[in-house]
């Protein structure tokens, strides 16, 4: 059996071996063949199904594409780069002060030595020839390159460490020299090798040395002998011969110590400056001999041989904290690059300028942007942040209102383009032709100059009286991990020059600093980038497509529109912040891109419940120095059981001027602000802490504080820009004391500010105009709720600003009357802080608001003015000027709240504001102001809880300003940004916000499944177009038309429409064909998801297909079919 099987495998294997004959049953078409050929025809079947694929079209959509369209891509670069090309750095240098004063000895420059920090091959002066440089740059890697190839380890020419094999290395070669370098780090010492003839070969008798031949004859002779010798039993056999225990081999130690290979040749001298202090202890005391009536100061002064005449000094028409500012009065800013967009200060003139990219015009009350045709999306979006934050925060100099935007295409405004090109130094007359601007570059050339941008960065950090350059980051992008508080760093970007002062870092070393980065700013050769691919003051006269790219690399001297600026932590202006490729603040991003980027699914409703409930009360209480003051009276800190009392020692007060400040005359004129200046206030106080004892009673022992100075700039809502900042720099310059300093806004005054005065009126309008007023009737709305926190605003003497929950003084200066008004459902609080106001005020008679010596009080209760009252204010007998609750059977006594709902940060979160003069126990009639609804950032939603009603007033959409092309664009087409993920995004933050105002009534009164909504009793009114009724809420109320048009164009309405009424709208899944058609879009129809409203038949006629089969079309059919049906 088993010579069988083995005789069946065998046979199998043979047949296996050989090619089976054709089977006639078999077509030949379906034959293996060879696996080659199959292999081949799948290929070939795989590359086919591409060519009847139809091409992409993204490349149209960008810079590339448009420029190829148009033409205008240039053939070539301005220099050759490939990705892969090795940066150009500039040399590591450390920067040292030329003139380095001494005590007795002038120091002459050619004293001075200049040490690197790297290689010897980075041990080159400013002046030196490059090619020269690159010749013996390579003749030294050649060098050492033979040397290494013949030498198993690698040393330099010094012979001290080893070389780098490869870029690796050098490069954590580099960075852990930078790790680990040593504050005060002098030069190399050489170490004396052990053999040197001054230590060891002294000490040995000499030895008679042998003639060279006389050696080599012994040495030819001993081999001789060794040849000679035959093999014996005893050299055969080998025995192991151990000697005495205990005993050991005689070592050389000098020889041991030469065979070590862990000794280090040279090490670093660590500089401790002992004998460099003891040299000049003893030459004062030299100097002092004989003078020992004169003090150091003085001794040293005479001693002193510096030459004065070189020494330049500071212009007293200039204040000190104008010296280094780190911004021009004109500015132009190029904004250009793809990955990490460089924004750099280039030239400011036309021949900078250029259509690829985007540029910034910063003048001190302009700020003009201009777009270029062929610029990316992302220098757009980084153009239009910049110019956001300068608005904002009034930086670089700038107080303009608002940007100017500027482009190439057909809506363009030739008056704003005369004023650009006058700032730029060309004349503005109607006749003058306007320059041309250079067309974009070639389509690579963003990436191109971006990354040869970035290797030009010089980053320094300030030791041993140096500038030392940082390794790490020389050449590269800055971080925010390397700013520390304790440092001081100069960042040199070529036009830009900053020294960061890390808020703990030492006086001295700031000014040390200063003079260095001085010295370097206007030092010959100092903008030297000869070894770069690039020149960074001027490259921005060969971007785009130029007739000659010629350029320099080496500049002699840096232009008067370069910067050298000093910058203390917190105090970053944003043309340093864009330099950082991580910077932590929270920049205000576009409201578009932040829509986009967190999607509409995440915006949900909020939990009622917990909205009304809110959180626990707290007491005003305003913080200064680490130390709590309470209302400004007085403070108790529950957890230390501490009493502090606040004693006011004095305060005084200056009014700002542009160019200087004015003291208040008399103390009678403390309390009076006007709403065009600003002022500043100064406040002495002192804090006396007691204890209280076991039975709560407050001790009778107390321990007074030292004198605590505080400085307050009040700036009125109408106060132009130059009398704010002003203000604050004058702050500084009468700050003393050194004390601590808060801005204060119109309308966001603390308890503790009023608390200065009493009574604190706010006036409309100048002093001066303020006067000539006296003659006629003056309204003011009285807010606050103790007597010494009585805050008096001013408002139309109008009969639309009476409130019937406040009560009011009318006062006419030169017939000396003063009328307090009374409303029907003013509170007994109120109205009592009202009336002692008005009995002061006569009692005073200021000059601000009286004309005459004399003057009497009269109470007036609303709906029993007389004539002259009713004439004063324009009352009518209906009384429909103004929201009336003279009928109204309504309980007041409740405080009104407010909710801000936002989602600008991708979660959807509600915050409730607070008054800032709050009591526990008593209710402010008036707590907010209009101001707090129209200067949030837009769009945005606030719920109104007015006892028995809601309100949700909703925003508008800003007009953001786009680009316009000229061959894209038409002037029949709209003029608006359609951005339609972030109008679904708006959408959807209406619809959570109208569920949340549901889920809070349900909280507040209770559920109520009856009715539809739980019954909610409310109403949804839109910015610009409120009614009397919701006006009535604020104190004062001023129409704003520019919103009230913008909500109009978007279809809104000033009909209040109820809040159950818009939900129900908002969740509405189905509408007709025609209605979606239509424009405007019904409420909550979202314009990008018009086809999931139709139903199955509309859906056919609409699209042409069925759902499901539209439903596996890819996105981008989707929205070409949509686009073609009129449904996008």
């Amino acid at each position: 059996m088993k010579k069988v099987k083995l005789e069946s495998l065998s046979l199998a294997h043979s047949l296996s071996d050989k090619p089976l004959p054709p089977s006639p049953l078999i077509p030949t078409s379906l034959e293996g063949g060879k696996v080659s050929d199959r292999l081949g025809k799948l290929q070939s079947n795989s590359e086919k199904w591409k060519q009847r694929i139809e091409q992409t079209d993204a490349k149209k959509f960008t810079v590339a594409g448009r420029l190829q369209t148009k033409s205008q891509s240039p053939v070539e670069l301005q220099f050759q780069r490939s990705p892969n090309d090795a940066a150009k750095k500039c040399p590591l240098l450390e920067v040292r002060s030329a003139n380095q004063p001494q005590l007795g000895l002038a120091k002459s420059p050619s004293m001075m030595v200049t040490t690197t920090t790297k290689s010897t091959a980075a041990q080159r002066s400013l002046s030196v020839n490059p090619e020269e440089e690159k010749e013996k740059e390579s003749s030294q890697a050649l060098s050492r390159s033979n040397s290494n190839s013949s030498s198993g380890s690698t040393t330099d020419s010094d012979g001290g460490g080893a070389w780098p094999q490869n870029a690796k290395q050098s490069k954590e070669l580099a960075n852990s020299k930078s790790a680990a370098a040593p504050t005060n780090v002098g030069s190399r010492i050489l170490v004396p090798r052990l053999d040197d003839e001054e230590t060891f070969e002294n000490f040995f008798v000499s030895q008679i040395k042998k003639p060279k031949h006389v050696e080599e004859q012994q040495d030819k002779e001993q081999l001789l002998d060794l040849d000679d010798i035959k093999p014996t039993e005893r050299l055969v056999t080998k025995r192991n011969i151990q000697g005495p225990k205990g005993r050991r081999a005689a070592r050389n130690p000098l020889k041991s110590l030469a065979a070590r290979s862990d000794i280090s040749s040279e090490y670093t001298e660590q500089k401790s400056g002992i004998a460099e202090r003891e040299l000049r202890r003893l030459k004062l005391e030299s100097f002092g001999h004989g003078r020992s009536n004169l003090a150091a100061e003085a001794i040293a002064g005479l001693a002193s041989v510096e030459d004065f005449k070189s020494v330049a000094l500071r212009s007293s028409s200039l204040p000190l904290q104008q010296m280094w500012l780190p911004h021009k009065p004109v500015m132009l800013l190029h904004v250009k690059g793809r990955t990490h967009v460089q924004t750099r200060l280039v030239s400011p003139t036309h021949l900078s300028m250029n259509r690829g990219d985007c540029f910034i015009l910063v003048a001190e009350t302009q700020l003009f942007r201009y777009v270029g045709s062929f610029a990316n999306v992302i220098e757009i979006s980084r153009s239009k942040k910049i110019c956001a934050a300068i608005v904002e925060n009034k930086d670089l100099g700038c107080t303009a209102s608002q940007e100017v935007i500027l482009t190439d295409g057909k809506y363009l405004n030739e008056r704003q383009w005369r004023q650009f090109w006058k700032l730029l130094g060309i004349p503005s007359t109607d006749e003058a032709t306007p320059p041309e601007i250079a067309d974009s570059g070639h389509a690579d050339e963003d990436d191109v100059f971006e990354s040869s941008l970035i290797e030009t960065n010089k980053i320094y950090e300030f030791q041993d009286d140096a500038l030392v350059p940082m390794e790490k980051y020389w050449g590269s992008i800055p971080k925010v991990d390397m700013l520390d508080t304790r440092k001081v760093l100069v960042f040199d970007f070529g036009s830009e020059l900053y020294v960061w002062n890390g808020k703990n870092a030492p006086s001295d070393d700031k000014r040390a600093a200063m003079r260095l980065a001085q010295e370097h700013f206007v030092a010959q050769d100092s903008a030297d980038y000869a070894q770069c691919y690039l020149n960074p003051l001027n490259y921005a006269s060969i971007v785009g497509k130029r007739e000659s790219v010629a350029y320099v690399k080496r500049c002699p001297q840096r232009p008067d529109w370069c910067v050298l600026g000093k910058i203390t932590q917190n105090m970053e202006t944003i043309l340093f912040k864009e330099k950082f490729s991580d910077w932590p603040e929270l920049e205000r991003e576009d409201l578009e891109k932040d829509y986009l980027a967190n999607g509409v699914n995440i915006v949900r409703a909020l939990n009622g419940a917990a909205l009304f409930k809110g959180e626990p009360y707290q007491e005003p209480n305003l913080v200064l120095e680490q130390a709590n003051l309470g209302r400004g009276n007085f403070y108790y800190d529950t957890d230390t059981m501490r009493h502090c009392d606040i004693i006011t020692k004095s305060t005084d007060k200056w009014q700002i001027h542009e160019f200087n400040f004015d003291a208040a005359n008399s103390r009678e004129d403390y309390g009076h602000f006007y709403s065009t200046e600003s002022y500043i206030v100064r406040w002495i106080y002192q804090i006396s802490v007691t204890v209280r004892e076991l039975s709560g009673k407050v001790s009778n022992r107390s321990t007074v504080g030292r004198d605590r100075c505080v400085y307050f700039t009040w700036q009125g809502q109408d106060s132009s820009a130059n009398e704010k900042g002003a203000a604050a720099l004058l702050t500084v310059e009468l700050d003393k004391e050194k004390g601590a300093q808060l801005r204060v806004a119109q309308g966001d005054e603390s308890t503790a500010f009023v608390r200065l005065f009493k009574q604190l009126w706010q006036h409309r309008g100048r002093k001066d105009k303020c006067l000539e007023r006296r003659s006629q009737w003056r309204l003011y709305q009285v807010q606050g709720n103790v007597k010494d926190e009585t805050l008096l605003k001013e408002v139309d003497c109008q009969a639309c600003q009476l409130r019937s929950r406040s009560s009011m003084l009318l006062i006419h200066g030169q017939k000396g009357v003063v009328l307090v008004w009374h409303g029907s459902k003013s509170s007994s609080h109120t109205r009592t802080i009202t009336l002692e106001a008005g009995q002061d005020l006569i009692k005073q008679t200021p000059k601000d608001l009286f004309a005459c010596e004399n003057s009497t009080l009269t109470e007036v209760e609303e709906g029993s003015e007389d004539e002259a009252c009713k004439l004063a204010l324009g009352l009518d007998q209906q009384r429909l000027d103004y929201h009336s609750l003279l009928q109204s059977t309504k309980n007041f006594d409740y405080q009104l709240r407010i909710f801000q709902f936002s989602s600008t940060q991708g979660v959807f979160k509600a915050q409730e504001l607070i008054d800032g003069l709050r009591c526990q126990d008593l209710h402010s009639p008036y707590p907010f102001a209009q101001a707090q609804l129209y200067n949030a950032r837009q769009p945005t939603i606030f719920l109104i809880d007015d006892g028995t009603e809601l309100w949700l007033w909703m925003g508008w959409w800003p007009q953001e300003d786009i680009k316009l092309n000229t061959e894209e664009k038409d002037r029949s087409s709209p003029s608006t940004s359609d951005n339609r993920a972030g109008v679904n995004r708006w959408i959807s933050e209406r619809r959570a916000a109208l569920e949340t105002a549901v889920d809070y009534w349900r909280a507040k009164h209770g559920e109520n499944e009856k009715e539809a909504f739980h019954g909610i009793k409310g109403q949804v009114v839109w910015a610009g177009l409120e009614p009397l009724a919701f006006r009535a809420l604020f104190p004062d109320w001023t129409e704003r038309t520019d919103v009230r048009e913008i909500n109009l164009e978007d279809g809104r309405t000033d009909t209040p429409i109820m809040i159950s009424t818009m939900l129900a709208q908002m969740t509405q899944t189905e509408y007709p064909l025609d209605v979606l058609k239509a424009r405007p879009l019904p409420e909550g129809v979202e314009p990008t998801r018009l086809e999931v409203y139709l139903n199955a038949e509309d859906f056919k006629v609409a699209l042409g297909c069925s759902r499901p089969e539209f439903e596996q079309l890819p996105i981008w059919k989707q929205t070409k079919l949509k686009k073609e049906r009129g449904l996008f």
